[in-house]
């Protein structure tokens, strides 16, 4: 098993979006992919996969959360615009 801790590779790669100003209500959906993101690193990492590996697994799934955040962020704050 790598030297990675699962908190630490999620943290790296979900870095972007951690950064983004999210409202009350999305941080809490992005609490909970963390945690599931979080558990999916350390099963892979369990299971023998190298860190390297589990970085691009876990980007992966960051990079198609993002994808769909990104429009609901927008949705979310053009509500609040108006």
């Amino acid at each position: 098993m790598s030297e990675a801790f699962p908190e630490d590779v999620v943290s790296d790669v979900m870095k972007p979006v951690f950064d983004l100003q999210l409202p009350q209500v999305l941080q809490v959906t992005l609490a909970r992919q963390s945690r599931d993101l979080t558990g999916l690193a350390s099963s892979l990492l369990h299971a023998g996969m190298n860190e390297e590996q589990v970085r691009a697994v876990i980007g992966e799934a960051c990079a198609v959360y993002r994808d769909e955040l990104l429009p609901a962020l927008r949705a979310f704050r053009g509500d609040y615009a108006n």
